[in-house]
């Protein structure tokens, strides 16, 4: 689990705008970043969010040899988050494994929530 401030992200956006996304997103989220008019700051604080929750149920940190633009965070039809998988993360996932996602926000915050259900 993690939780975020909005307000830090809007500050990291006004101080580094391209180059703060360019580090912590991936070029699918930053997209879908690009797409929104409203809550822009929202989205990115519970992808960053997410981002520190897998970081946390990988138990490696921010101690992790994938960077924060290789986790990337995507979205289902039905506008639920899901985590791309990629052959990097095989250093952390089995290909069994289950990976479930939450994001949610609410007034100045976003948190996220990550299990990661191991078939072993």
């Amino acid at each position: 689990m993690d939780l975020i401030s909005i307000r830090f992200v809007e500050q990291m956006l006004a101080k580094g705008g391209d180059l703060f996304t360019a580090q912590f997103f991936s070029a699918g989220e930053r997209e879908l970043f690009s797409g929104k008019k409203r809550h822009a700051a929202d989205f990115l604080a519970g992808r960053f969010a997410a981002k520190e929750a897998l970081l946390k149920a990988f138990g490696t940190g921010m101690d992790c040899e994938l960077g924060w633009n290789e986790l990337e965070f995507l979205n289902q039809a039905s506008g639920q988050p899901y985590l791309v998988r990629t052959p990097r993360l095989a250093l952390y996932l089995q290909p069994q494994d289950s990976i479930h996602v939450s994001i949610s926000h609410h007034g100045d915050y976003a948190a996220a929530f990550i299990i990661i259900e191991s078939s072993q």
